[in-house]
């Protein structure tokens, strides 16, 4: 029996909560949340002083804050879709504790190695990418040969609408992601920060996601 991903869900939920959040305030005061709960370079290396309206947190404190907030509903259920995909193979192997712990402090170490590769910007840098990379990388090292249930729309021989189960197999979909990140670090014009930020978060979630030790044991695989 497949246990339910509580941890996916509520990081799923949490994400979602807080969009709807943003997108009730107005521009402006979108604007200064994104500036006082953003990771901003400048102000995390000490380079400026943030201004007394937006210094709500410390700017360390932002490397978290930061994995919460979305610029827009696009970058959001990417980042939901990922998270849906990954997580659950993710959840069964690590447990929801050690996920929870993979998700944040991949987040912080993308975040901050984005943060460094544009030490003067002034531009806030905010979102759940480099957090979502994490889980994909604990799942490309202790759920390889998991596979995911997948429920497609299809249209029956009566012609009517339904649902189709699928199972997709989750490591040949990280590959292809991997692929597209080392190619954006090699061939992206200017600074390749956000996949320099992604590749950091899938090796930090590759790292904490711990050994395999239980199918070495013949342990069965899950998904």
């Amino acid at each position: 029996m497949s246990r339910i991903p509580i941890a996916t869900l509520a990081v799923a939920f949490a994400l979602t909560a807080v969009f709807v959040w943003q997108f009730r305030l107005d521009a402006y005061q979108d604007m200064q949340a994104i500036l006082a709960l953003g990771v901003v370079p400048a102000h995390l290396w000490g380079l400026r002083i943030p201004a007394p309206q937006i210094d709500l947190v410390p700017p360390i404190a932002t490397l978290v804050t930061a994995q919460w907030l979305h610029g827009g509903a696009g970058h959001l259920i990417g980042n939901l879709a990922a998270l849906l995909f990954v997580g659950p193979p993710a959840e069964a192997r690590t447990g929801p504790w050690r996920l929870l712990a993979v998700f944040l402090i991949a987040g912080v170490a993308g975040l901050a190695v984005e943060a460094t590769a544009t030490p003067s910007s002034t531009i806030p840098i905010l979102g759940a990418s480099a957090s979502v990379a994490g889980l994909i990388g604990a799942a490309a090292r202790r759920a390889p040969h998991a596979r995911v249930a997948l429920a497609l729309p299809t249209r029956t021989r009566g012609g009517r609408f339904g649902l189709r189960r699928l199972a997709v197999p989750v490591l040949p979909l990280v590959a292809v992601w991997l692929i597209f990140q080392v190619a954006g670090i090699a061939f992206e014009e200017g600074e390749p920060v956000a996949f320099l930020a992604h590749a950091t978060g899938f090796v930090t979630g590759a790292l904490l996601a711990g050994s395999n030790r239980r199918d070495r044991d013949g342990g069965r695989e899950g998904g």
